[in-house]
């Protein structure tokens, strides 16, 4: 009856635990999945018409996705946590056992060589008990034997030992990665629930407000395009040549700044696709504010709808003093657009050629 009871109390047991440990594996595989599917929505999302409607689908993809991945790397956090835990479990075991074969080895070589002045070569010639003598050979042959042995042993051990060691500091870099990784995707999904809560805010939810902004952003990136400049000049790094401000198509004074593969040769061939992040260049060059703050970063940002390939190209800043700086030496082409203050075109603006390739663009001057 025991026995009975035993044997159903394991079944039930087997019946909740195993489905739960497929549960658990078949997660691993429908993150991936998920995590697919959604990539592709957003890319079938991204060639759908440009309307209000499709970009809060965007955005609430964008977030999901984004909610799908933090899990995953919070699984493989978990996952490399264990195998660091069982590295340093393996590395104490054989710390140990290095420590106990090099004892072992010390007291083997010591009695060796008590044995060796004990018994000295030769001894045979003057012994009148020969077989005495083979005895304590054989001894003295089967303690060098099990000296080598521990030699042997303990190099392999010491190995070993090397070995979890190096895997165990390449897991920890790889989790000092994932864990970068991680903060920068719960930072993303925090903007990203932030922009989609700034769209409804900005365009009152209205399909009409959306087009109309989307088409002043459009009428700014056409301008940059068609400007003619008004004037040009060499200027070196660090020189002021102008004011932060709000002409153009510009929400508030400030400075949007950009940086560019672009040469002074191609001057009248500027578009968005040639940019770089800006901010890995401005330690080579000089930032374009002092005492500077970051109002809006390059990327997917709250702006990005604005444009037809949602993305913010460049960095917008702001600064009390309002001096824009020259991030280097080069020749500077200044531009005065006609519809300063309305939310029209890019407003006054320099696009600063430089010996490198680069060009530096400063929007929305006074």
């Amino acid at each position: 009856m025991i026995k009975k009871t035993v044997l159903l109390f394991l079944i039930c047991l087997f019946s909740f635990v195993s489905p739960l440990v497929i549960r658990s594996e078949e997660t691993v595989d429908n993150l991936s999945d998920q995590i697919k599917e959604y990539t592709q929505k957003l890319d079938e999302l991204g060639k759908a018409k440009d309307t209000l409607a499709n970009q809060v689908k965007i955005l609430n993809s964008q977030v999901e996705l984004t909610i799908l991945k933090i899990t995953q790397t919070e699984n493989s956090i978990k996952s490399l946590e264990n195998e660091i835990n069982n590295l340093t479990v393996e590395i104490s075991k054989l710390d140990i056992q290095l420590n106990e074969l090099s004892s072992l080895y010390v007291l083997q070589i010591i009695e060796n060589y008590k044995l060796q002045k004990k018994v000295p070569a030769f001894t045979f010639l003057f012994s009148s008990k020969l077989n005495n003598f083979l005895e304590q050979h054989k001894y003295i042959s089967n303690i060098q034997k099990s000296s080598q042995n521990s030699l042997i042993n303990m190099e392999t051990v010491r190995t070993n030992y090397d070995l979890q060691k190096t895997a165990k500091v390449k897991k920890q870099q790889e989790l000092e990665t994932l864990q970068k990784t991680l903060a920068t995707q719960k930072n993303n999904l925090a903007n990203q629930k932030q922009n989609k809560i700034y769209l409804l805010e900005t365009t009152k939810n209205d399909e009409k407000k959306y087009q109309s902004l989307k088409q002043a952003a459009e009428s700014e990136l056409n301008s940059l395009l068609t400007a003619k400049f008004t004037g040009k000049r060499a200027v070196k790094k660090g020189e002021a040549i102008g004011l932060m401000g709000n002409t153009g198509y510009s929400f508030g004074a400030h400075l949007h700044f950009g940086l560019y593969n672009l040469k002074e040769s191609e001057v009248s061939s500027f578009v968005y696709e040639n940019d770089i992040d800006p901010i890995s260049y401005l330690s080579q060059y000089q930032w374009p504010m002092s005492n500077y703050e970051i109002t809006q970063g390059r990327g997917q940002t709250k702006y990005a709808y604005l444009y037809s390939d949602r993305f913010h190209h460049g960095i917008d800043l702001v600064s009390a003093n309002k001096i824009v700086y020259a991030v280097n030496d080069g020749m500077a082409y200044f531009y005065q657009d006609a519809y300063p203050n309305q939310r029209k075109g890019s407003g006054n603006h320099v696009k600063l050629f430089h010996s490198d390739g680069k060009m530096s663009l400063y929007l929305h001057l006074q």
